[in-house]
């Protein structure tokens, strides 16, 4: 190179150098800002928005009720996995955050399983919801659902013909003691929901006396079959901290009558963590 001239071909490889580095460093900060976007995001869907809970009104409270091997406002979520765990049931969170939560994961199993068989993962039916969240998930309520169980295991007084057992436990979170419990029991027979019934009533009115509530009644006139199609008997027993509830429903066949024993603290009454 003679003297007094300068290498322009160093120079501008030097030059698309920074220019290359800098495209770079702009495409990482743009991933960067489109990761946060998004986790933050995700964050303002699902983190916890708890309702505004009112304090305990005037009136008499309900005594101390064991039901179901658990106690409404004292019993923890914690508690509750443990239970039902020992005991061997199945069971899985049906709240609106626990169900959001599946289909991501059932969508995201279908895609995987696409791919290592080498199809396109865009034809998998619910795709979409592989990364899908809603707001709707920011309530952070634990719907505890144990399906097809033998209730005796809990309580002896449960044991019956019945095959399609349910319970579900219901936690404002995962922080807050239980405020919700419903058992379920099935029935193809009047006489088998009558004898169910009778029990619910039975464990009820021994802690707590008659109950000072029925709404509709059985048919027991000769010939007709105690709880027609669609109607509901209600027993209720009301306090200022509690509600208590036999409910028994015909819902026709093949789902059968619906036997239930509610125990709940009052929305949107505070469950006091």
């Amino acid at each position: 190179m003679e003297p007094g001239f300068i290498d322009s071909s160093g120079l501008a490889g030097s030059a698309m150098k920074k220019i290359l580095i800098g495209v770079l460093v702009g495409s990482f900060v743009v991933l960067l800002l489109a990761v946060g976007v998004r986790q933050a995001m995700i964050w303002n869907k699902t983190r916890d928005v708890l309702p505004e809970f009112k304090p305990i009104p005037e009136g008499s409270r309900a005594p101390t009720l064991v039901h179901a091997g658990v106690t409404v406002g004292t019993t923890t979520f914690a508690e509750v996995r443990e239970l039902t765990a020992r005991l061997g049931y199945e069971c899985r969170d049906t709240s609106m955050r626990g169900l959001m939560q599946l289909g991501r994961e059932t969508a995201q199993k279908a895609i995987a399983e696409a791919r290592e068989q080498g199809f396109d993962p865009d034809t998998i039916s619910g795709a979409s919801r592989a990364y899908y969240y809603s707001k709707k998930e920011q309530n952070p309520q634990i719907q505890w659902t144990c399906e097809h169980i033998d209730l005796a295991h809990l309580d002896p007084s449960f044991a019956s013909p019945s095959d399609k057992n349910t319970v579900t436990l219901i936690f404002d979170s995962a922080r807050h003691p239980l405020r919700y419990v419903v058992t379920s029991r099935k029935f193809q027979s009047q006489a088998a929901a009558k004898a169910a019934r009778e029990i619910s009533m039975g464990r009820f009115e021994q802690a707590l006396g008659p109950s000072p509530t029925q709404i509709g009644q059985m048919d027991e006139r000769p010939g007709q079959k105690l709880f027609p199609r669609m109607r509901v008997v209600t027993n209720e027993w009301s306090y200022a901290d509690r509600r208590i509830a036999v409910t028994v429903m015909n819902m026709g066949p093949p789902k059968g009558i619906d036997v239930r024993e509610i125990v709940e603290i009052p929305w949107p009454i505070v469950t006091e963590p």
